[in-house]
This record gives structure tokens, C-alpha cells and sequence, in this order.
């Protein structure tokens, strides 16, 4: 899983040697055996196995909707030819036979006319599919799940897709990095938890999964009655049959699939009080956590408050952290709730930076999200930037020239392009550390009062929707009257580093 990557940034940096992106396998699980047609009970065709045509259909019928984004750090991860505006998942699960069975139903939107369109689901079997009711065929050779209605789809028309589904889920290769990191659904001896970067939901429902097309969320969450259940957003109603118990969770703010988090176990949910604005903080965090970890997220109240004097307003109605039983060697932003590893919590002086980073991100990566993920410095170099912000607020020995010269540590591991970075490194030092320096080298360029005011428009302009590095350079470009260009391209896509800033040295490193 992509995670801060505060603990494992320079190990990363180190493994790659790419030049540039290059698109992974088309299939997350590797599989070329024939596809088998089956067909389910309610007369939908169902094909397991691995196929190829489908990929071309597109620009044969130019009414397929695309099978693939095209994005090359994700392979065929997303789709085309719709725009999802909500997902709502029914996810039954039993822990003893770590089994889950689903349904999800999709309202979208089709972008074109569609005769057929596809969604992305791995490690799980379709049992059914319906188009606004009525029975589709389908054909799954993962990650595409390729579905065909039974009358055309005009564009511009709204319908809704149910799929019915089931299997033992897992995580998947992230597809990004040249040494596989599991990502999507972990199953552990008595929880699970759903955690990964750039791809993850596939791994539990079927979904267009790319941060381009966000959508909103329902979860119905039935499990065992002594489990706790937990997702994004806020809990609207929780019934308990005996056996087992629904907990439902509203998700009403767009949100990237990669972006979605669910936690099954025996998990406490704690009630931490509230910013100065009204926002409610929700902790999630292991039973067997509670004490020793608890206390370290007492500090995302204030943490919220002074980021909305920098950011603007905090753009969701609930914020909080995840703790899990688990070591992942980060933390990830998953929207309004934030999920982190406990050995990151357990680390003296790490902990706070990380809870600052995941905090800041949802502004920077979850309200304004990236078009297309070489664009991830937007969400990243502003986060990191963000602890250095807090650190300044919050520490009276703070000092920007310490912090350049610990950042420059990386030296040569931040010679490489910040956008459009190698495949490999798409969650290495560069994007981060050399990120957050291109933040503070703006600042520098252009003053304090505009650079200020460029993070609160960006997220007033962008918030809820997509962005890309290029509206960034126009918004900044807009706002202090500068041509920047120069400047943009020496920080984001030049490999050689400037030979300072602030007056410090940034040759150098171990």
C-alpha cells in the first residue's frame, strides 16, 4: 500500500531506475487462461478467466465505453463513458469462513451513447448483473468487469447498475511500484481493513476505480453483532438482528475510490470532542490500542483548526483517525477517516508529523483531487509542506532553514522529476520532499499574502472536483501576475536540483 511514506521514503527513492512511466500488466492477477462463459441465474452471461479483445471495442464501435483510462502508473485501472455519482455498498461479511458477499448498485450518468462499458473488480466472482433492472450480460477477466445492457444507453441519460457478487477478497500488487505492496482489502486474524494507493476498492465491490471519477458513498456494513464496523462519512443508523448487525454509513462529499476505507473488528469508536468550527472528531482505533494509542490523535482538533486559517474551510462534516493492529510503515488520507499502522504511532517524534500529513490531505488530495496520478505531488508535496506549516505553528524552535537543510538530507535521491515521475517512484522522495520544497521555493518567489491566498482559492476553485499541475500553474500564475514558467519547470521536471534555498545548500545527502 502507498502510504505517508515518512518512514520508508528513502528506501523507495533507492529501488527504482526508471526514466518514465511505463505501463504495468494489464491484469492484476497475472491470469491468461481462456475465459469460460457461464451463465447466471437470472440469464446474464458471466466469463471468467482472462480475454483480450475487449480492449479495442472502443475504437471500433465509438460506442463502448473505454476500457481503460489509459493512466500508465495504473494500467487498465478506470473507465470511460460514464460519470458515477454514487455507490451504494451492501457488503455482507462472515469472519469464520472469511467470506463476503455484496451488492453494489452504481447511479451514473453515461458520457456518450454506450452499448457496452466497463467497471474494475479483482479477486471476487459476479454472480448477477442488472442495467436499470433488467438483466445484463457481463464478462469479468480481471480487472474488467465488462457489462452490456440490454438497450442502449443514451448519452447523457442516468441508470443505475446492481451488481451481485461474492468470494474471499484480498489485496492486490500495486500496480505502481516495481516491488509489489499488497493494497485494497487485508483480512488479519480477528479484523480487517480496507487501506491502499493508487488502487483499492476493486479489491471489495466493483467500482471505476481512478481518482477522476469521485462519487459519493453509502455503506451497509453487516457483520457479526460483537464486531464493530466502521467507514468514511458518518454513521446513520445501526440494527442489530442478534446474530448480526447492519451499520450504515453516509458518504454525501465526492470522494476517489482509493480514497474509501472500511474496518471490521473489535474497534472502538470514540467520541474526541470538536474543532472550534463545529467538526466532529471520530476516532476508530483497536480495543487492544486504545490506551497506548488513543492519546496520540488528541492533538486533530487544534491540528484542524489552524489548518483552516492556511486552507480555508475544513471541507467535510467529520474528521479522525483509524487505528489498526497492523504495521504498514504509514498512514493513509482515507477520506474523513484517516487510517495508520501502529508502528508508526509507537515511533517518538514521527507520530505527529504523520497526523498533520493525513490531516492536511483532506483538503490537498481529498477535496481537491488529482486528474491523472502524475499529478500526485499535488497531494503529496502539499502535505508534506503542511507539517512543516504546523511544525512552525506549533513550535516555538521551529526554524525553515533546519528544515531545508533536513529535507536536503535526500540529496541526490531528490534529483528526479516531480511531475509525471518514473513509475516507480510515484510515491518516492522526489514527489514528496522535493514537493514540499517547491512549495516553500513559490512562496518565496511570490510572497507570503499570495501564496496564501493561492492555497485557500485553489481549494475554493477546484474543492469537490479534479485539478491538474497545469491549473495549479495557471491559478498561480493568475493570482501573482508572474510568469512562472521557468520556475515551475526548474522545480517539477528538471532532474538537477537549484543549488539552494533560503541561503541553504541542497547538494549533498548521505
Amino acid at each position: 500500500m502507498a502510504a505517508a511514506v515518512v518512514l520508508l521514503a528513502l528506501a523507495a527513492a533507492c529501488g527504482s531506475t526508471d526514466d518514465s512511466p511505463a505501463a504495468p500488466s494489464t491484469s492484476a492477477t497475472g491470469a491468461t487462461a481462456p475465459a469460460d462463459a457461464t451463465t447466471s441465474a437470472d440469464g446474464s452471461e458471466t466469463t471468467t478467466g482472462s480475454t483480450t479483445g475487449d480492449a479495442t471495442a472502443s475504437a471500433e464501435t465509438g460506442s463502448v465505453g473505454a476500457p481503460t483510462l489509459d493512466d500508465p502508473y495504473v494500467g487498465t485501472f478506470g473507465n470511460g463513458g460514464y460519470d458515477v455519482e454514487h455507490y451504494d455498498l451492501a457488503i455482507a461479511w462472515d469472519p469464520a469462513g472469511q467470506r463476503l458477499d455484496g451488492v453494489t448498485t452504481i447511479t451514473a450518468t453515461a458520457t456518450q451513447e454506450l452499448t457496452r462499458f466497463n467497471l474494475d473488480l479483482v479477486g471476487l466472482d459476479v454472480e448477477s448483473v442488472t442495467v436499470d433492472g433488467e438483466p445484463a450480460a457481463s464478462t469479468h477477466a480481471e480487472p474488467e468487469l465488462s457489462i452490456t445492457p440490454a438497450s442502449p444507453l443514451a448519452a447523457g441519460q442516468q441508470f443505475t447498475v446492481t451488481v451481485t457478487y461474492g468470494g474471499t477478497p484480498g489485496p492486490i500488487d500495486d500496480p505502481s511500484v516495481s516491488t509489489p505492496i499488497p493494497s485494497g482489502w487485508h483480512t488479519r486474524d480477528d479484523f480487517i481493513y480496507v487501506a491502499g494507493e493508487p488502487v483499492s476498492a476493486a479489491t471489495f465491490h466493483p467500482v471505476n476505480d481512478h481518482p477522476s471519477d469521485k462519487a459519493a458513498f453509502t455503506y451497509r456494513i453487516t457483520a457479526p453483532s460483537e464486531l464493530t464496523a466502521a467507514a468514511n462519512g458518518t454513521l446513520a443508523s445501526k440494527e442489530d438482528d442478534g446474530a448480526t448487525t447492519t451499520w450504515v454509513f453516509e458518504q454525501p462529499f465526492p470522494q476517489a475510490s482509493y480514497l474509501t476505507t472500511i474496518l471490521i473488528g473489535s474497534f472502538e469508536i470514540l467520541d474526541d470532542g470538536e474543532t472550534a468550527s463545529g467538526i466532529p472528531i471520530r476516532n476508530v482505533i483497536d480495543s487492544d490500542l486504545v490506551a497506548s494509542g488513543g492519546p496520540a490523535f488528541e492533538g486533530q482538533p487544534e491540528m484542524l483548526d489552524f489548518f483552516e486559517t492556511v486552507f480555508g474551510p475544513y471541507p467535510f462534516d467529520v474528521y479522525g483517525a483509524a487505528l489498526v493492529q497492523d504495521g504498514f510503515g504509514g498512514a493513509l488520507e482515507t477520506q474523513t477517516l484517516s487510517i495508520f499502522g501502529q508502528d508508526v504511532i509507537g515511533l517518538a517524534g514521527i507520530a505527529e508529523l504523520v497526523i498533520a500529513h493525513e490531516a492536511a490531505h483532506q483538503w490537498f488530495g481529498n477535496h481537491v483531487s488529482i486528474s491523472e496520478w502524475e499529478d500526485i505531488w499535488l497531494n503529496e508535496g502539499f502535505a508534506t509542506y503542511a507539517e512543516a506549516l504546523w511544525f512552525e505553528h506549533a513550535d516555538p524552535n521551529f526554524s525553515w532553514e533546519a528544515w531545508i537543510e533536513q529535507v536536503s538530507f535526500y540529496g541526490p535521491f531528490l534529483e528526479a522529476p516531480v511531475h509525471e515521475p518514473a513509475r516507480a517512484e510515484l510515491f518516492g522522495v522526489p514527489v514528496y520532499q522535493r514537493g514540499g520544497l517547491t512549495l516553500h521555493a513559490l512562496r518565496r518567489q511570490i510572497g507570503d499574502e499570495t501564496f496564501f491566498e493561492l492555497l485557500q482559492t485553489w481549494s475554493e476553485r477546484f474543492g469537490g472536483g479534479n485539478a491538474s499541475t497545469q491549473d495549479f500553474e495557471d491559478l498561480a500564475e493568475e493570482l501573482s501576475g508572474q510568469e512562472l514558467d521557468d520556475f515551475f519547470d526548474t522545480w517539477l521536471r528538471t532532474p538537477e536540483l537549484p543549488a539552494e534555498l533560503d541561503g541553504v545548500p541542497l547538494a549533498g545527502g548521505p
